[in-house]
């Protein structure tokens, strides 16, 4: 086989091979004779066609089926013997082949850049001490506190206050004529929480059960006559020792105090992190430019879309423009994703970072810890994710990466 590579760019390569011609010659031998054992034609006994026959009838076939075996199997030698590592499947042109001479077909395709060194040492970072003031740890007792609140029926007579839930009938009439559209039973909301329009919900304060009002709406001649029929409540519990028990955070208050302000601590230190690391791979990229792979950027910027639908609960594709909106929007985030993946596992394969079976069973440990699961329910729901594993293990490398940069990094 001969090889001949072509660098079109740091990220794309044409490979130009050769298949010898004893090779081809072989496989349209075999493919010929299979025929001429299966095939029947008229006037000729089967296994007895001569080659000629089978030559001139199926020439087109086994030229299509010589193709299909041998170019996917030269290929996949030519990039083993190459070295590179191809991020898409390879566009395949010029296919040159007849009997007796040599296959020839180029194959372009596009490749991770080749990165030898990778600069990170000094970059600098602000020191900043995670610190838990007293507002935060009330509001998250409040946050408990909510949490936790009974809603009960209010006493005859209670006038609504903003934060009451309620249940009304209402009519609507446009002109003074009712419209059978605009009618409703048992509607149920809370004032003040914006579910209903802003004059209704404010139109209710003060009233009471039993009450009717008629509320006139901002836009539009329509007017709601809404009858209240339930007020309720809500019974927020006392900042005691019986709070800490009933949340399961302690059996007094100063202990459920210390459970706040550890979990506070722990999520402003997470979001550290997560700052820390979006400003280490910023200075990553401009400190090592790198090309990066238009398949890759497409590939990051389908899962984002594949990501965001199903965010949205859209069942339905994105119209052409919304997909564009959205492409123009995130696309430089697309690319910044795929550098940092690129330099990242760079910096994994120079300094041999990996992660052993050891280090995975620590963070699914760690995942059921985070989030009070049995352990062996994270481990089956992570393997029943196709590639769930393995991108576990992607992100355990990762944060290993991140950790040697910043023992290497330059506090300011």
């Amino acid at each position: 086989m001969k090889i001949d590579i072509e660098e079109v760019s740091k990220t794309r390569r044409t490979f130009k091979i050769e298949v010898p011609s004893d090779i081809v010659s072989k496989e349209y031998s075999e493919a010929y004779d299979n025929l001429r054992k299966k095939v029947r034609m008229p006037g000729f006994r089967q296994g007895k066609i001569p080659i000629n026959v089978i030559e001139q009838r199926f020439k087109k076939d086994v030229e299509a089926d010589v193709i299909k075996k041998l170019v996917p199997d030269y290929y996949l030698k030519a990039v083993q013997e190459s070295g590179v590592t191809p991020v898409e499947m390879p566009k395949i042109d010029n296919i040159d082949i007849s009997k007796g001479s040599p296959l020839k077909f180029t194959a372009t395709v596009e490749i991770r850049p080749k990165i030898e060194r990778v600069l990170y040492e000094g970059i600098e970072l602000k020191k900043e001490e995670v610190t838990v003031t007293e507002e935060e740890i009330t509001a998250g007792i409040e946050e408990l506190r909510e949490q936790s609140a009974q809603i009960e029926v209010c006493d005859e007579g209670h006038a609504i206050a903003k934060g009451d839930y309620v249940q009304v009938n209402y009519e609507g009439f446009v002109a003074g004529k009712q419209v059978k559209e605009l009618r409703k039973e048992g509607v149920e909301f809370q004032t003040g929480a914006e579910m209903v329009a802003p004059e209704i919900d404010n139109g209710l304060l003060g009233a009471v059960k039993g009450e009717e009002r008629d509320i006139r709406a901002s836009e539009g001649d329509v007017v709601f006559r809404v009858k209240i029929t339930e007020v309720k409540k809500k019974i927020l519990p006392e900042i005691n020792d019986d709070l800490a028990k009933d949340t399961g955070e302690g059996e007094t208050l100063a202990e459920l105090k210390e459970k706040v302000k550890a979990r506070v601590k722990d999520r402003k230190e997470e979001d550290l992190r997560a700052n820390q690391k979006s400003t280490i791979i910023k200075k990553l990229i401009e400190l090592n430019p790198v090309e990066s792979p238009a398949s890759l950027i497409e590939k990051e910027m389908r899962n984002f879309m594949a990501r965001t639908k199903k965010f949205m609960g859209k069942k339905d594709d994105f119209d052409p423009e919304e997909e564009k909106a959205l492409r123009v929007k995130y696309m430089s985030h697309a690319e910044e994703q795929v550098k940092s993946d690129l330099l990242l596992t760079a910096i994994a394969d120079i300094d041999g970072i990996n992660a052993t079976d050891d280090d995975v069973e620590k963070e699914i440990e760690r995942m059921a810890n985070k989030s009070q699961q049995d352990v062996a329910l994270i481990r089956r729901y992570i393997a029943s994710v196709e590639g769930g594993i393995d991108n576990l293990r992607d992100k355990i490398r990762e944060d290993k990466v991140i950790a040697l940069i910043l023992e290497n990094i330059k506090w300011v």
